[in-house]
């Protein structure tokens, strides 16, 4: 069927289902009317004539009131709209026929007030069948005519019942009562017609929205799945990189392997790019609100970007107050990394400068840069997903996800993000935060931040570091890099019965380093088997590749550290030193 055929059914069921209510309404009515009319005519009516009448009418009105609760039963499923209008409008008809049949066997008999009063009673019906019958014209015209023709052609009947002007009145309501019937149903149709249309339109915006979640859901499946198998051995690729020493190579060995180093950099950046989208997707981050110097902000931020920019000539530049921030210090450095990142990347000569201001004791970012710009046709699609403008794609190597994910994070943290752009003389974003930021370390109500813990390449000196994992690859980077930090390293199975066998032997261990998904077991698992078996927590950190928005809840119930494949020993190492130097400290 075309949609004009559906839709001309849904008309037609809705008509019936319409007239078949208004009928059920209606049947006391149709009872009690032929009934009224015993006390008032029968002394002028001849007694035949009436017996006739009423005994078609309580037969007509049986045949309706059963034809009308047959159809009403099947209200709710209609099969044969056609069919159903049909049968009604015969049931509906011969009562209206009845009535007009009372014209011939009883007006000529009864006296002016009694005709007037069955005037009133026929009228009455008709007028109130515009509203109940007339949204289908035959089903109308069945019962209005068998009542008007008669009642009209009584001006040509030689007892003279009425006199002709009434006659011509009577004419003129049945007219009005014609064009308001043809107005209701022109209104009943278009608004059937319409509340059919915004059916199709919310069947059409909840397709699209459960496509588009659906399509969300097999985006973060897809990015769980796709990363967890490159993040293996893009880890160990990052670990074997770290060992190796530039300055013994050759020149020529020594900008190879440097390209190298920076294209694994830029592919780690893609790697936390997807995983961030991964958390977001998984409501895994939340918002802290804890006091920390603009400072040591300002300080990592510098650390992270400043060589970037340096590399292509360009002026960093930095400029805050001594303030206080009562805040998310690590997503408001995700936050501004990534568009300083976003700067320096699109910008090729000139400067990328950040300022902090407090503004009605708010935090408020700006990062300006003289770089390319964002032409107006192109800024309202720059914080979607994977979106990059056509005019910058051969200086950007990232996946498009930047300010997409920095306009998720303002948005975790209820903060405003504006920006002002022109094609050619660069751009300005500048995020407005809820953050409480003050000079004041009074107004902020908190204490003052921990000092921060100086680094050492022998922090690990003397430390028992437990290593599960099943990539022998993995393993001996574990052994090498760790051992190189002054660790004693504890390769330990996963199978139960060697690892009982081995806990014999090992009195200490100090951290626990491990990896998710074994070959025939879990990291969760054995971490807690050994902090059962030394009756302590120790502390833990898992290291893996998983990112589904499940796992990342799940880790985020977990006493341990987690760290997401690709990942350098670098960070590696800082975690582990980071997390034996503050063990009651294992979320952070």
């Amino acid at each position: 069927m075309t949609g004009n055929e559906i839709d001309n059914l849904h008309l037609l069921r809705e008509k019936s289902a319409h007239i078949t209510k208004a009928a059920r309404s209606a049947t006391v009515a149709n009872i009690l009317a032929p009934l009224l009319c015993i006390p008032m005519f029968k002394d002028e009516v001849h007694p035949l004539n009436l017996a006739i009448w009423l005994g078609y009418m309580l037969l007509a009105v049986l045949i309706r009131t059963w034809m009308v609760f047959q159809l009403a039963h099947q209200a709710e499923k209609i099969l044969n709209p056609q069919r159903n209008l049909k049968i009604m409008s015969y049931a509906i008809g011969i009562v209206g026929f009845g009535w007009g049949l009372g014209w011939i066997l009883m007006a000529p008999d009864l006296l002016m007030v009694n005709r007037m009063i069955y005037v009133y009673m026929t009228t009455a019906a008709m007028i109130s069948s515009m509203f109940a019958y007339s949204v289908n014209t035959t089903t109308f015209f069945a019962f209005t005519l068998p009542i008007m023709i008669p009642s009209l052609s009584t001006v040509l009947w030689p007892m003279n019942i009425f006199p002709w002007p009434f006659i011509v009145g009577l004419a003129s309501l049945y007219i009005v009562v014609l064009s308001i019937a043809k107005n209701f149903a022109k209104t009943f149709e278009d608004s059937v017609r319409l509340r059919f249309r915004n059916e199709h339109l919310y069947q059409e915006l909840a397709t699209e929205r459960d496509q588009s979640i659906a399509a969300n859901v097999a985006k973060s499946k897809f990015i769980a799945a796709a990363s967890h198998d490159l993040r293996q051995p893009m880890h160990a690729v990052n670990v074997y990189l770290e060992l190796v020493n530039l300055d013994n190579l050759p020149e020529l060995e020594k900008k190879s392997l440097s390209k190298i180093k920076s294209s694994i950099t830029t592919l780690n950046a893609m790697f936390d790019s997807l995983l961030n989208i991964s958390k977001l997707d998984a409501d895994a981050m939340q918002v802290s609100h804890r006091v920390f110097s603009l400072d040591e902000l300002v300080s990592t931020i510098r650390d992270l970007t400043e060589a970037k920019a340096s590399s292509k000539g360009l002026i960093f530049n930095m400029t805050h107050a001594a303030l206080l921030v009562r805040g998310d210090k690590q997503l408001l450095q995700q936050i501004i990394s990534n568009l300083v990142s976003n700067a320096i990347q699109y910008t090729e000569s000139g400067q990328v400068e950040v300022r902090f201001e407090s503004e009605q004791d708010c935090l408020v970012i700006e990062v300006n840069d003289t770089g390319c710009g964002i032409a107006e046709s192109e800024q309202k699609y720059i914080f979607n997903q994977f979106y990059r403008a056509d005019n910058t794609r051969s200086l950007h190597d990232g996946l498009g996800l930047g300010l997409s994910i920095v306009q998720r994070l303002c948005n975790l943290i209820g903060a405003d993000i504006q920006m002002v752009s022109e094609q050619g003389r660069g751009t300005k974003f500048k995020i407005i935060t809820p953050f409480l930021a003050s000079t004041n370390n009074k107004d902020i109500h908190a204490e003052n931040p921990l000092p921060k813990i100086q680094n050492s390449d022998r922090r690990l000196q003397g430390k028992y570091i437990a290593v599960i994992e099943d990539n022998p690859i993995i393993v001996e980077a574990y052994r090498q890099t760790l051992a190189s930090k002054g660790a004693y390293v504890q390769v330990l199975s996963e199978y139960e019965n060697e690892l009982d066998d081995q806990l014999a032997t090992i009195d200490q261990i100090d951290c626990i380093v491990s990896d998710y998904r074994l070959s025939h077991t879990t990291g969760d698992l054995l971490i807690q088997k050994l902090r059962d078996n030394y009756n302590k927590e120790i502390p833990a950190i898992i290291v893996t590749a998983d990112t589904a928005p499940s796992h990342i809840n799940f880790f985020a119930h977990l006493n341990v550290q987690v760290l997401h494949k690709p990942i350098s020993f670098r960070d590696v190492a800082a975690a582990i030193e980071k997390i034996i130097g503050a063990p009651n400290n294992l979320s952070q």
